[in-house]
């Protein structure tokens, strides 16, 4: 089954070449492929998904940034498409980071998901990184 959502998540942009420290999951290239840990209790609200893209000069400006997020374990695929108006062309490296709400796909403790950012041929992805959101750790954060 695999089911097209557009404009799941908002995003911004930063000057960046690194994932940051706090992402669980880190990996080169467009794609990562992880193990969710057992949920012990905790709520995942979601995940915050970071990109290290560089522009492709000669192409047109970067509109949309699609994630495409295969559960293994629940044998389903998702795909979401943000809005990405401020990703311009640029010599230089940029962080792109978005949230995407566990309300739409539902992963559970221990799904094995794989996650792929499609920037259109418009951008290089370099590096993908994602960090788990929990309604408890949100709840400290207020």
């Amino acid at each position: 089954m695999v089911l097209f959502v557009q404009g799941c998540f908002s995003g911004m942009v930063l000057p960046g070449n690194e994932i940051p420290a706090l992402f669980n999951y880190k990996n080169e290239g467009a794609s990562i492929l992880f193990k969710l840990p057992e949920f012990n209790g905790r709520n995942l609200n979601g995940m915050n998904v970071c990109i290290v893209c560089s522009s492709h000069l000669e192409k047109e400006e970067t509109k949309h940034i699609r994630i495409k997020l295969t559960n293994d374990t629940k044998g389903f695929t998702k795909n979401f498409r943000a809005v990405a108006l401020n990703l311009v062309k640029s010599c230089e490296d940029h962080l792109w980071q978005g949230h995407i709400s566990n309300n739409f796909f539902e992963l559970g403790s221990e799904d094995e998901v794989e996650l792929i950012v499609d920037c259109m041929n418009t951008m290089t992805v370099k590096k993908t990184g994602v960090y788990l959101v929990y309604e408890q750790d949100e709840a400290r954060l207020n």
